[in-house]
């Protein structure tokens, strides 16, 4: 019985995703990076290192997700910018997995929620 349920909320939440707008999509991703890095905070200290990696892990595909729908178009700076912000974010994680470093999980977390801040205040009618 727990797997069909389990089974029907991955269906609805799957769904409910592909309802959202991208803008909504997006705010989603950046809360799921932060939740994600707090997890791995907490799997380093109770050494859980596997998780912790997955957790990682995890992060790392969001933010290359989030680098690959970066529009360049008209040498966009804010792109450029968001671009190497998730560089750095990406290359602090790869340390932060390999030393288990929970001072660099908090650096990151610091810089997703300034900008998920920044995107939170959007507009509601540049919401697109």
């Amino acid at each position: 019985m727990a797997h069909a349920s389990i089974k029907k909320y991955r269906q609805v939440t799957v769904s409910s995703v592909k309802e959202m707008t991208p803008y909504e999509q997006v705010k989603l991703v950046f809360t799921n990076i932060i939740g994600k890095l707090s997890a791995a905070k907490g799997l380093i200290e109770h050494k859980e290192f596997e998780k912790k990696g997955t957790a990682i892990s995890d992060c790392i595909t969001l933010l290359g997700a989030l680098q690959q729908v970066l529009n360049f178009e008209n040498e966009n700076q804010i792109s450029a910018s968001l671009d190497s912000l998730y560089d750095y974010c990406l290359r602090t994680l790869l340390t932060a997995n390999l030393e288990n470093d929970i001072n660099k999980l908090d650096e990151v977390i610091v810089l997703i929620k300034e900008i998920k801040s920044g995107w939170e205040a959007i507009p509601i009618e540049q919401r697109q």
